[in-house]
């Protein structure tokens, strides 16, 4: 079934590596995908010399091209990377981001997750962001007396029907993607100045291993699924409802 796709995340190459292979199935499965980016990436170099607005035109050159390989459209925000907060100015533009876009599901970052892989430590632009995205789509996003402003500029509110979280350590979804590891690792290609080939290879390899393993899969992607709607009564209803006649 053919579905609107919202992923928001701080960074270009963020969607990609978190979620490049779940993407990339649902992007054969006819899915319309629109890939939000919060900052262009300038801190993304280690030359201190290099310039801000080179930094910031390779960094787009290279999401273009990976964009251009999902079939997906790209939506810049501008904000500066390294510095985000989950600001009431956040989340006010992605309440409108996501009213605009009116998707059945949104895909950000676990906003829970302070270190990544037993040995990093997670990003706070990726936290902020999972946790704007979490704040703006409850309750700000359904309510028109939340933002009233967009609203009444026709940004009509919206729920989506799942919000996935992607860089989780309480996963409840796996996306199977053996069959496209290496096409995951052809989209990583588009961003070169991250991720040195050889280098990429070794490591999404191995957490794609890792992710599988833990759902007898040869290769996966692993998120947390919470499921959305109008009313969380209706939501909680229905889940124990499914439960007891199981």
């Amino acid at each position: 079934m053919a579905r609107r796709v919202l992923t928001i995340f701080a960074h270009p190459d963020d969607a990609e590596a978190l979620a490049g292979g779940t993407l990339l199935r649902w992007a054969r499965e006819g899915a319309a995908i629109t890939l939000c980016l919060v900052t262009d990436g300038d801190k993304g170099s280690h030359d201190p010399q290099e310039p801000k607005d080179a930094i910031v035109a390779r960094r787009r050159q290279e999401q273009q091209a990976a964009a251009s390989m999902l079939g997906a459209e790209l939506l810049w925000l501008g904000w500066e990377d390294g510095m985000l907060l989950p600001t009431l100015e956040l989340r006010r533009e992605l309440v409108r981001v996501i009213r605009k876009a009116k998707p059945d599901v949104v895909l950000t970052n676990d906003p829970t997750v302070w270190f990544r892989h037993g040995n990093s430590i997670n990003h706070p632009d990726h936290r902020a962001v999972g946790q704007a995205v979490v704040e703006a789509l409850y309750p700000a996003a359904k309510k028109a007396s939340i933002f009233p402003e967009l609203a009444a500029a026709g940004f009509t509110p919206h729920v989506p029907q799942e919000l996935w979280l992607a860089g989780t350590e309480q996963p409840n979804r796996w996306v199977d993607i053996s069959s496209l590891l290496e096409d995951k690792l052809a989209l990583l290609g588009c961003h070169a100045s991250q991720f040195p080939p050889h280098q990429a290879r070794v490591v999404f390899t191995r957490l794609a291993q890792e992710e599988g393993r833990a759902a007898g899969l040869e290769a996966a992607e692993s998120f947390r699924v919470v499921s959305l709607g109008p009313r969380t009564v209706e939501l909680l209803a229905n889940h124990w409802s499914g439960e007891t006649q199981r």
